[in-house]
């Protein structure tokens, strides 16, 4: 036998064995909408995967007249993909009449799939996942929604992942009021939880509101813990009603990090009540403040929120503190400049601690004595171009060298490691007279 041969032999042999264990192989499935031989056959196609499984869009719309729902279970092994053809843009969406009765598309206890480059467009919601764990949602788009764009508020939700993803133009229902959340994550009164999940590298923006529901950017409900929010480029959630670019409600069983993100002309860029680390955030031109923590009528205990080393520049209120009965409270290292305006208005903050926050602006409630804030002297002289939103501590900066070490971050707003001494705000400049990093203004 030639060496072919028995390679040929070795290869059917293999296939054999797997074949009596019961292993299975994935079957890739591919749409064409130009041949689609029905409205429903994405949907009818996605029910039928099995773990292991890929769905394939070919680029062109796929509209539907009645709901689109989705329950695809794989396995951590072999997880199910739907995704876009290489190079294709599929678009998903419903014929105008139907819009605004049913959803764009729903995912439905759905465990260990990947959702990637699909064009979610239109529908009263965008996508709206029900109950599920393991699911990665990433590079795709959903935009021009009636109301809010992701929902997660709809059963428990565990270990997602959900980045760079473009979420832009919700909220567009023109009759009744409407609510145009970016991310809706958890259910309001805790009756649902979000917990171990990623929210990275997404860009959303335009978000629009006409009720009390808001528009926020990415809000993170009562009793959802464990999640982790880092390198968002939030803006313009102020369309109609003013809602925080990130709304963090705490109150859960652990804590939720709020890292890195760059947020403008927010209501609030980010409002926090409990249980969270805010971090390395780039914050600046929001309408009401850039930092809301205050209790919350959701939330039923202030406690345990670390906001250390953000750079809050440039809003009415730079920092709005609310800590009368609040515990374990801290507040470190930030670089707040609200030159002309109020940077600090605080109220019971007696309890909580406070260290090397450099500030230009107004205070009320709390005073510059060097230790807890500090004298950050000029805008201009902080940063090296704040007229053009670069927020880097450029040469002589007073933010250089001065964060307390006690509570400095480990990294940077660009991921580099900290090294002592410290500098104050989300950037360690370490001798760099400009950012060598991602700038703040910009789509990450």
């Amino acid at each position: 036998m030639n060496h072919i041969s028995r390679t040929k032999s070795v290869v059917v042999c293999l296939l054999l064995l797997l074949i009596c264990s019961g292993i299975s192989f994935g079957v890739t499935y591919e749409i064409h909408p130009a041949i689609a031989e029905s409205q429903e056959e994405f949907e009818t196609i996605a029910n039928s995967l099995k773990p292991g499984d890929e769905l394939i869009l070919y680029g062109g719309t796929y509209s539907q007249t009645a709901r689109r729902a989705v329950t695809a279970k794989g396995t951590a092994g072999k997880p199910i993909t739907i995704r876009a053809a290489e190079g294709q843009e599929p678009i998903l969406t419903h014929p105008e009449d139907a819009a605004a009765r049913y959803n764009n598309i729903e995912f439905v206890d759905c465990e260990y799939v990947t959702i990637r480059e699909i064009r979610f467009e239109g529908g009263n919601s965008g996508v709206r996942f029900i109950r599920g764990h393991h699911i990665t949602f990433e590079d795709c788009q959903i935009s021009h929604t009636n109301n809010n764009a992701l929902t997660m508020n709809s059963g428990d939700c565990d270990a997602f992942v959900i980045r760079r993803n473009h979420i832009h133009h919700t909220g567009l229902r023109g009759r009744g009021s409407t609510e145009g959340e970016g991310m809706y994550i958890g259910g309001h009164d805790g009756s649902c939880v979000t917990t171990n999940t990623l929210v990275e590298g997404n860009y959303i923006h335009h978000t629009r509101g006409t009720s009390s529901g808001g528009n926020d950017g990415i809000e993170i409900k009562f009793g959802s813990y464990g999640n982790i929010v880092r390198d968002n480029v939030i803006h313009d959630t102020n369309i109609g009603t003013k809602y925080p670019g990130i709304f963090v409600y705490g109150g859960g069983k652990g804590i939720n990090i709020v890292e890195g993100n760059v947020i403008w002309n927010a209501g609030e860029g980010i409002q926090v009540v409990s249980d969270a680390i805010i971090r390395n955030n780039i914050i600046f031109n929001c309408s009401a403040t850039g930092i809301t923590a205050a209790p919350h009528a959701a939330v039923p205990h202030v406690r345990n929120v670390k906001i250390v080393n953000n750079t809050i520049v440039n809003h009415p209120r730079g920092v709005l503190f609310r800590w009368e009965k609040a515990e374990q409270m801290i507040f470190a290292n930030n670089a707040v400049y609200c030159p002309g305006s109020t940077a600090i208005d605080a109220a019971g903050i007696g309890g909580s601690t406070f260290r090397a926050n450099y500030v230009a602006g107004r205070l009320i409630g709390a005073t510059i004595n060097g230790s807890a804030f500090c004298d950050g002297g000029t805008i201009d002289a902080a940063f090296a171009a704040p007229a053009e939103y670069d927020y880097w501590p450029g040469p002589g900066s007073v933010l250089i060298d001065h964060a307390d070490s006690d509570f400095a971050a480990g990294l940077d707003f660009n991921h580099t490691s900290r090294k002592p001494p410290y500098d104050v705000g989300a950037y360690e400049s370490e001798a760099n007279a400009s950012n060598p990093g991602r700038p703040s203004a910009t789509r990450i």
